[in-house]
């Protein structure tokens, strides 16, 4: 049996289902669709399991992975027609009807179905095309103890990117293709890249822009990052989609860029706005805004320098100590509206 290392993302995981479901696989998955602090395996992590034996994902690993595994190759070895289901699993040894195995503490919910190619394969098709192309599809995807249903609507930053809904007896999930984590770097050079590599494991939708057509063009970006170029910076604002979802980090290679693209993005209200840079230039760049009429509140609202004191001196070292910030001041809560409510702001 082969396996497709650590996590992946939701756009990674339903593009991976509907591949197999198109070429005629049953493929059988796992959704970790709650938890409690502690747990391995966290909301929204995804495992699948196909006909061949190959897995992709993981929720949580050790004996409770292992064993779903198992579990897994046997039904779909049998073929047996099952319904989706729910279960709820304790990571401790003692003092619970529903051990996971492990005893890390915490515990999680697994949703686990079998998708099969005859039934599931056009609705997993629309709600994976819909996950890769968020700037001009939305689906919801539904699953209860019926199946796998998709429906295409309007989904904005106010809709929980996924949720468990339990009514007495029944339950469903829904999960949006929209992902709510949203980074977009301004500025593609060594430092923008390294950040961009590390937002897309940690599970982030990363946009980058640039006006160097030669720099985003270059052949080792992370296949799922997005990639965006601008005539001149001060467009960054309306090519930026879902605004008051997006974490904006500027870093362009020239601090007259910064200026430019800070001034456009400042108005937009997004979740969060960021510059790396020293205190000097900070200092510079706060200034050149105040002149050019940007509001006082929203100048100081903007974090500068950004990244954790830290020894960070090469790009890898700054896009850890920049990440290490973000998910530090991360809003808890789903939908727009972060450290800095913009729109309070006259």
């Amino acid at each position: 049996m082969s396996s497709d290392d650590g996590a992946m993302n939701a756009e990674a995981f339903w593009k991976a289902a509907a591949q197999r479901l198109d070429a005629g696989m049953p493929v059988f998955i796992v959704l970790v669709v709650a938890n409690t602090r502690g747990s391995p395996g966290t909301r929204g992590a995804r495992l699948l399991l196909d006909s061949n034996g190959v897995v992709g994902g993981t929720v949580g690993g050790g004996i409770m992975e292992a064993e779903l595994i198992e579990q897994a190759r046997h039904r779909l070895a049998t073929g047996h027609a099952t319904p989706p289901v729910l279960r709820r699993l304790v990571h401790r040894k003692k003092g619970t009807d529903h051990p996971s195995g492990l005893i890390c503490a915490g515990e999680q919910t697994n949703l686990s179905l079998i998708l099969q190619p005859d039934r599931d394969a056009a609705a997993i098709r629309r709600f994976s095309d819909a996950v890769e192309n968020q700037a001009h599809r939305s689906a919801r995807l539904v699953i209860d103890d019926r199946g796998v249903h998709v429906i295409e609507d309007a989904i904005s930053g106010a809709t929980p990117d996924m949720q468990l809904i339990e009514d007495g007896d029944g339950w469903r999930y829904e999960e949006t293709s929209l992902n709510q984590q949203r980074l977009a770097i301004v500025g593609g050079g060594h430092c923008g890249k390294a950040l961009a590599r590390l937002a897309v494991e940690i599970g982030y939708w990363v946009d980058v822009f640039d006006t160097r057509v030669a720099v985003l063009q270059a052949d080792d970006w992370p296949e799922a990052v997005r990639r965006h170029a601008l005539n001149d910076y001060a467009e960054l604002r309306a090519r930026l989609a879902h605004t008051s979802l997006a974490t904006v980090v500027v870093m362009t290679a020239a601090v007259y860029h910064d200026i430019t693209a800070l001034a456009s993005i400042a108005l937009a209200d997004p979740r969060w706005l960021g510059v790396m840079g020293s205190a000097a230039k900070i200092r510079k760049i706060r200034k050149e805004l105040r002149d050019r009429g940007i509001a006082a509140a929203r100048v100081n609202a903007i974090h500068g320098p950004i990244g954790l004191c830290m020894k960070s001196d090469t790009p890898a070292e700054i896009a850890v100590s920049i990440m290490s910030q973000l998910l530090t001041e991360r809003p808890e809560c789903s939908g727009p509206g972060g450290l800095f409510d913009y729109k309070t702001v006259s």
